[in-house]
């Protein structure tokens, strides 16, 4: 995946919500967004996941079906993964997020119009979570806007899963029960016991049959 350092230096240099930067290498089309959302940096680990739901969106309004959440932040369909969803957050001009979604399978003739719809579902949906935000006052928290959503769309939750360490080593097997307002994943292991899963420490897939 190349580097995505220039469209962040541009957000550090003051680039608006909405520019982006558009590649398309080999089949996997690359959408790097800026998005100013109006909210505390406290809330800015909500993007990534308000972003998935925009990728969804242009997904879905594109004809795909099946299109779901994979969590914590991708972008799923009935064969697996369609779209990963990353964001580098920092400060110039004030707050800034830049959106780097990658999809595959894309060609030269689809690539605009997707890049197109994708750059705007992921508009609306980060400044719909960020009105969210705005309106919950002092009850805000990251994923508070959309966690009822996120729930509905993963089409894992409530089935059986498996825990993968970054080295790729099976943790533990359970259920996907649930996720929190901070993006925990929640795993009800063999014995009822609930644990709760960081992005950051793991990450979750279908148990194997």
């Amino acid at each position: 995946m190349p580097d995505f350092i220039d469209i962040v230096e541009q957000a550090r240099d003051g680039a608006p919500a909405g520019q982006r930067n558009v590649q398309l290498d080999a089949d996997t089309l690359l959408v790097e967004l800026v998005v100013r959302p109006a909210v505390g940096m406290a809330f800015l680990t909500g993007v990534p996941y308000a972003a998935a739901l925009g990728v969804a969106d242009a997904l879905a309004g594109l004809g795909a079906a099946g299109v779901g959440v994979a969590w914590p932040h991708d972008v799923c369909g009935p064969d697996g993964v369609m779209a990963t969803v990353r964001t580098t957050a920092g400060y110039g001009e004030g707050m800034f997020v830049v959106c780097h979604v990658a999809l595959a399978g894309v060609t030269p003739q689809t690539a605009d119009a997707l890049a197109d719809a994708v750059a705007e579902g992921v508009l609306a949906r980060v400044d719909q979570w960020a009105e969210g935000i705005s309106q919950a006052g002092r009850a805000a928290t990251p994923l508070g806007p959309i966690l009822n959503e996120l729930f509905d769309r993963m089409p894992l939750m409530s089935k059986p899963a498996e825990v993968v360490y970054p080295n790729g080593k099976v943790a533990m097997r359970g259920t996907l029960v649930g996720m929190d307002v901070w993006g925990r994943a929640t795993i009800r292991n063999e014995f009822g016991r609930d644990l709760d899963i960081a992005p950051e420490h793991a990450s979750i897939r279908a148990a194997a049959e």
